[in-house]
């Protein structure tokens, strides 16, 4: 059943462009926070008639967001008439950074009645970033499974999973070869650096591989492409 409560977002947006010479450079920054009770219609809450124990964080918060696109139309063998000249100059490099916080993550443990929010125990969640890694993220001793009696302490979204870092890049030319035929050559690098990106976090504080990272994103992927215009 869909919930009566929207989703509370509060967020400071900038955006900004810069354009000289051959470069054009956007940046957009956001810091936001998304609450509600529930992140989806399909979420099998808990306790599903008290609002104030499901509210919190989303699973689609992200508290921040940075954004840059650029455009650089390469300035080299400008003024070339040979033919391998003519191949290396009119070149456009073109991309995307992005990097974002991570998402938040609710602690669980298993009971004799079914998977439940889990207790907090106190002390700190966050791991200094020494201890932290793909093996233990987050101070899982700071959990533990709540009785069968009562619901866990553990509140919503306590646990922030890892944040990601990536560039895509393009590099792209066009060859004109008549008056109406022109050939666009375009190589594209997603993750171009082959940046690890972290996906899921193991926070059944029951399982033999809780505070772990469970997933990884995609590496580095490169494609070709050709298009005739005409």
């Amino acid at each position: 059943m869909p919930s009566p409560y929207p989703v509370n977002y509060n967020a400071l947006q900038i955006h900004a462009t810069k354009r000289k010479g051959d470069l054009t450079m956007t940046v957009s920054y956001t810091f936001g926070k998304a609450l509600a009770d529930a992140s989806s219609n399909s979420d099998n809450l808990e306790d599903p008639f008290n609002r104030s124990f499901n509210y919190g964080p989303t699973s689609f918060d992200l508290r921040q967001i940075l954004v840059t696109t650029h455009t650089w139309r390469l300035p080299f063998f400008r003024r070339a008439h040979s033919l391998p000249r003519h191949i290396l100059r009119a070149w456009e490099l073109s991309g995307i950074t992005r990097w974002q916080t991570g998402r938040h993550f609710t602690p669980v443990g298993n009971t004799s009645i079914g998977t439940r929010r889990a207790d907090y125990t106190g002390g700190a969640i966050e791991l200094p970033g020494g201890e932290r890694g793909n093996v233990r993220w987050f101070n899982t001793e700071a959990f533990k499974p709540a009785p069968d009696d009562r619901r866990g302490t553990a509140g919503i979204g306590m646990i922030e999973g890892p944040g990601r870092y990536s560039w895509d890049l393009t590099l792209r030319k066009k060859l004109p070869i008549t008056e109406k035929v022109n050939v666009q050559l375009q190589a594209d690098f997603f993750n171009a650096f082959n940046q690890v990106l972290p996906g899921g976090l193991e926070v059944n504080i029951s399982s033999n591989n809780r505070g772990s990272l469970s997933t990884v994103g995609p590496g580095r992927n490169i494609q070709f492409g050709f298009k005739l215009t005409f």
